[in-house]
């Protein structure tokens, strides 16, 4: 039962690991022994969607915040080292990529002083960490550090390690957890598929766990649930099949996601399927957002406002569908343009003459809003614009700031409140993807996939699961 691994949780006063498979209450599970604590616990996560998840499930159950603190490993590091910048050495309040293990090995040392112990111990009776399989090895030292001298237990699902990072791989169970965590326990119960009335499509994914993790193919030719759509074509249909199989899913209000891989080339195939689709599937950016920031570092540096306008347009192309159809030819050229009788749409004329006589973050944005609500075009990336529209609303708003210091303070803030995106039908990657819930899933090319990656785009869905494949054993890899 939950309620009795809560408890054991709860009583560990080591260190402990519990192996929590996708959809099995992982989080319930961190709230239910919180619930029962008599001290306040430090719950650490990766995501702000995280945090926001686990404190969604806390004010859930009525537990007082008093009994609780949510963090980042990154932001509560990050504070911690700030607090006591002579000690801890660290004194950079907004670290790039390359920076953060230096912060983790900063932060670890930092917990090795006796007066900082004491603060913590002061503050905390104990740990969670949340998604443990997407901890670095940098992090996983930082945790190492706390579980000397706080009781420390670590959620987390091996099967669904699929980051790199800078220092290598993900934490290795086999080799760094195994060995030093005693095992809590295990969850059991599919509850994300028994929820949503669909028991046979958890029973399936049970049993296909088990076979992919000891190393097993699944048979697609066998019995399968109705949940579980197999689509079998050969490697030249596949984009067809791709396509057709998002079409049947399009004629109604649920969520839908289609996954590729997380091989370097499916975010490019994610925007290009979505374009093919025109828009009525939007692909999915990653967090980062590099390619609108690379695209205002080159509106900055552009030499003149024709330039600037030019760029715009590249920029405006991938975001929508339609771009060239909708400009007159003098707008294409970046050129202020005359109204005649054959101007299709004026008011489209009129926002870009506006934004080449007075190039403006107010112009450019009510440039991109007529774009996107005209009707040659359709938006195929809505995250990527909508961000950007985001970082232009923020630029009018806040004098004084460059439109790139703007895009990093929106940066800062999206992490913490989400994406901008609330489309029902999605295409993305299992890295983008991983850790949230859908209606359906749909695996675009199945056979590409290796056993973890597999196994994140199989437990995506709650109601049903279409697999796209060349072969009839997965994982093809």
């Amino acid at each position: 039962m939950p309620e009795d691994l809560a408890k054991k949780l709860n009583n560990c006063t080591t260190k402990g690991y519990v192996i929590a498979p996708a959809g099995y209450g992982k989080t319930h599970l961190i709230a239910l022994s919180v619930l029962v604590s008599s001290r306040r616990q430090l719950i650490l996560t990766h995501t702000f969607a995280g945090v926001s998840s686990i404190k969604s499930k806390m004010t859930t159950l009525g537990i007082s915040t008093e009994k609780y603190h949510v963090d980042t490993i990154a932001s509560w590091s990050l504070r911690l080292c700030l607090s006591y910048p002579k000690t801890s050495g660290w004194v950079t309040e907004n670290p790039t990529n390359k920076q953060w293990n230096m912060l983790y090995e900063c932060c670890s040392k930092l917990l090795s002083k006796e007066f900082v112990r004491h603060i913590v111990t002061a503050t905390y009776a104990g740990v969670y960490v949340d998604e443990y399989q997407d901890c670095s090895n940098s992090q996983h030292s930082l945790v190492c550090a706390l579980s000397e001298f706080l009781p420390t237990r670590i959620l987390g699902d091996p099967m669904q390690a699929i980051f790199d990072f800078d220092d290598g791989k993900p934490v290795n169970w086999d080799a760094s957890v195994y060995p030093n965590f005693s095992c809590l326990g295990q969850l059991e119960t599919p509850w994300r598929w028994e929820k949503a009335g669909e028991p046979d499509l958890g029973a399936w994914l049970k049993e296909a766990r088990n076979k992919i993790e000891q190393g097993q193919k699944v048979d697609l030719h066998g019995e399968r649930p109705r949940s579980v759509v197999y689509v079998y074509t050969g490697s030249e249909y596949l984009a067809a099949k791709q396509y057709s199989s998002l079409c049947e899913l399009l004629d109604h209000n649920e969520s839908v996601i289609a996954l590729h891989g997380g091989d370097p080339l499916s975010k490019s195939k994610s925007h290009l399927l979505a374009r093919t689709m025109a828009g009525r599937f939007s692909s999915i950016e990653e967090v980062e957002g590099k390619d609108l920031h690379i695209f205002i570092n080159k509106l900055e540096a552009a030499k003149s406002v024709q330039a600037g306008f030019l760029l715009a347009l590249e920029f405006a192309k991938k975001c929508f569908t339609g771009v060239g159809k909708a400009l007159t030819a003098g707008t294409k050229r970046g050129e202020v343009a005359k109204k005649t009788k054959g101007t299709k749409y004026p008011l489209l004329l009129q926002a870009a003459n506006s934004y080449l006589n007075q190039p403006t973050s107010r112009n450019l944005k009510a440039f991109f809003l007529e774009l996107r609500d005209n009707p040659e075009t359709s938006a195929y990336r809505r995250d990527l614009l909508y961000r950007f529209l985001n970082v232009l609303r923020m630029h009018v708003e806040y004098e004084g700031m460059t439109l790139s210091e703007t895009a990093n303070l929106y940066q800062r803030e999206m992490r913490h409140a989400g994406r901008p995106i609330s489309h029902r039908k999605l295409i993305g990657t299992t890295l983008l993807v991983k850790g949230l819930e859908y209606d359906h899933a749909v695996i675009l090319d199945a056979d590409v996939l290796d056993a973890k990656h597999l196994y994140v785009a199989m437990t995506r869905g709650s109601k049903s699961l279409t697999i796209i494949s060349t072969g009839r054993f997965l994982p093809g890899k």
